[in-house]
């Protein structure tokens, strides 16, 4: 009904919000995010150098801006982790996988995607999840006051996944430290959590930590009835402080950095998982919010966008009124292009995509990457004919060039003008697959003046790989006069933003 109606009362905050969603003043590029989830499920990217490169140029070509791969499930990181090793042991610091083959593959897609000009904010998935049909995993095995409980006492379930007990102070100081480690040690452009961060389902919170929380903070013994109104509120607003918390570590350590949060639609979103989107809104703790709108039916997906955009703000309620003022985050809905053997294709697709730009929302995220090919009707293909042809930039950065592509020296391009004044990763490329140790070198000739660099013992495992960070002015022309010990005289830069 609401899609009738749209047009009949909101005209005004359309053309509004569509100017605010597509279209910056000074600047006459669209503005919109343009996402992807990243999975290592289903997906063969991350498993090696080369598939992370085919993955980055495709969908920078399709015109992509913001890239959301995964970093945490199952127990693991894919990426080394010191915190993971403090916790649990040497065995735990990366997934075995990526333990054998001696990568990082974070690393690598972050140095592709941004050679490129996408925007990556790894993608804690699993979040407050232990395991999936394993009993609570190594998590729980090792920590088993970690471990929530539903009202029977027993470990809590649900869909398969093993919960750890995200009321437990121990558990959230551990989940904010796995984050702020790669906030620390990345060149990142933000984090994700998603409907599992912050979250646990409402069945939890009979764990005996939990228990006499509840008694002590309220007065009130813990009901039978675990979705028991107040009760579902304290537990909600327990995970909306954490993710203040979460909000504020992040922040405090680079302003610029985005907090990106990917819950289920409300309200089911918070009977089921305790997750209060609205509530995050109000408090200004998420920057960019993307409701899971999954469904597989088109008519279904547009009312339940609908009913994204009225508890985030965008547009009334059926009676007028606003459910929650509109705040400093944007929206873009996750979009499910792939489920095992199931799609939705472009004609489904292509809908929404017309229905997000109709209401003024900001863009879109698709799980998953693989969706985007030929066994989907080469379905990025149909979004970049239709929609993203015309490049964007990304709506929450006042720098709209805040990633810019990668700038290449090499035998093409013997010299290079800095765009913008900063810290820059400089880059060599060594062949991608093959190890490489010994003596390096560049001379760098800067607005007329050399600069060596080199080091006398250096270790590459391939591909990009930085060599030192050096700073430029704005308007600065760099030329490579020498290089040693390279297979290829080939230097890039990256602008440093974390």
């Amino acid at each position: 009904m609401y899609r009738i109606l749209f047009f009949l009362l909101g005209m005004g905050m359309f053309t509004q919000a569509c100017s605010t969603a597509t279209v910056d003043v000074a600047d006459d590029r669209l503005r919109e995010m343009r996402g992807v989830w990243v999975t290592n499920v289903d997906s063969e990217v991350l498993f090696s150098p080369e598939g992370i490169i085919e993955a980055m140029d495709y969908l920078a070509d399709r015109g992509f801006n913001l890239i959301f791969p995964v970093v945490w499930n199952k127990g693991y990181t894919l990426y080394p982790s010191q915190v993971m090793a403090d916790y649990f042991g040497e065995e735990y610091r990366i997934d075995p996988l990526f333990a054998e083959q001696g990568r990082d593959p974070l690393a690598e897609l972050i140095v592709e995607a941004h050679r490129r000009g996408m925007e990556v904010m790894p993608w804690y998935e699993f979040g407050f999840a232990s395991s999936f049909e394993s009993d609570g995993g190594h998590l729980i095995a090792m920590r088993p006051h970690w471990a929530a409980r539903d009202s029977s006492g027993a470990l809590l379930k649900k869909n398969g996944f093993e919960w750890l007990n995200a009321i437990h102070p121990e558990v959230q100081d551990f989940m904010l430290a796995l984050i702020q480690e790669v906030v620390e040690n990345y060149d990142i452009d933000g984090i994700q959590g998603d409907d599992r961060l912050p979250a646990m389902p409402s069945e939890g919170g009979y764990s005996e930590f939990t228990r006499e929380l509840y008694l002590q903070e309220t007065g009130r013994e813990v009901p039978s009835y675990s979705r028991e109104e107040h009760f579902l509120q304290w537990k909600s607003d327990k995970l909306s402080d954490f993710g203040g918390r979460l909000y504020e570590m992040v922040k405090s350590h680079n302003e610029d950095l985005i907090v990106s949060l990917s819950p289920s639609v409300y309200d089911w979103s918070k009977r089921e998982y305790l997750q209060d989107s609205p509530e995050w809104i109000r408090r200004n703790q998420v920057d960019i919010l993307h409701p899971q709108a999954y469904r597989y039916e088109i008519e279904r997906y547009l009312t339940t966008v609908d009913d994204v955009a009225r508890f985030s703000g965008y547009i009334p309620m059926e009676d007028g009124s606003f459910y929650v003022e509109r705040g400093n985050a944007l929206v873009s809905p996750g979009v499910l292009i792939k489920s095992g053997p199931r799609y939705n294709g472009p004609e489904y697709v292509l809908r929404a995509m017309e229905y997000h730009r109709e209401l003024g929302l900001h863009g879109e995220v698709f799980f998953f990457y693989e969706g985007l090919h030929h066994a989907n009707q080469y379905l990025a293909d149909s979004i970049y004919t239709h929609f993203y042809h015309e490049p964007a930039v990304l709506p929450y950065r006042e720098n709209p060039d805040w990633r810019f592509p990668g700038i290449l020296l090499d035998a093409d391009h013997d010299r290079a003008q800095i765009p913008q004044s900063g810290t820059y990763r400089v880059m060599a490329a060594f062949p991608v697959g093959e190890h490489f140790d010994g003596a390096v070198g560049i001379t760098l000739n800067i607005d007329g003046s050399d600069r060596r660099v080199s080091h006398s013992a250096f270790t590459s495992d391939g591909g990009w790989t930085e060599i030192a960070q050096l700073d430029f002015n704005n308007g600065a022309t760099v030329r490579l006069s020498e290089t040693e010990g390279l297979s290829e005289a080939r230097i890039m830069f990256l602008i440093r933003r974390n």
